[in-house]
């Protein structure tokens, strides 16, 4: 990796990478590919008593049961009722498996450099990036970390 002249806290990496794109509320943000085994149609999700609100229950997905957290109440993003945009991210993380519902799935992103972030509010300690694409602003998640602070969270 190395920096780019244009701008000092941007990072070329060495080899692209592909991101999928999605929205939470209003907001653009994204994570790398390698986490994610589908995207889906939001499916029926059962109530897990006594659980953090973040996570909106439990579903099945070709025989495996698994958590569906919402993204957005985690991150304390609003977000308008659900509509059809909506989607389940489901993805693997360190051998974890968990699903994350989304507001929409935008794209595929191919990244060939990643802004380091500045001095974030707290609830952006997760973004470990920001992508430009075109005019917009694309946050990068560190779904790692994210995963990690909502285990801990449970337990």
């Amino acid at each position: 990796m190395k920096t780019n002249e244009n701008h000092a806290n941007t990072v070329t990496l060495p080899e692209e990478m592909m991101m999928i794109e999605f929205y939470l509320g209003k907001e653009l943000f994204c994570l790398s590919v390698k986490y994610v085994n589908e995207i889906i149609m939001p499916t029926q999700v059962t109530s897990v008593p006594r659980s953090k609100q973040y996570i909106e229950g439990i579903t099945d997905i070709r025989g495996e049961v698994l958590p569906v957290i919402d993204l957005a109440m985690f991150l304390s993003i609003p977000v308008q009722e659900m509509s059809e945009q909506d989607r389940f991210i489901v993805t693997e993380i360190n051998e974890q498996r968990a699903i994350f519902h989304v507001s929409g799935v935008e794209q595929i992103l191919s990244v060939t450099e990643i802004e380091k972030p500045n001095d974030l509010s707290n609830r952006n300690q997760f973004v470990s990036g920001v992508i430009r694409n075109q005019e917009q602003i694309v946050l990068l998640l560190d779904f790692e970390k994210l995963l990690k602070e909502i285990v801990a969270y449970q337990s």
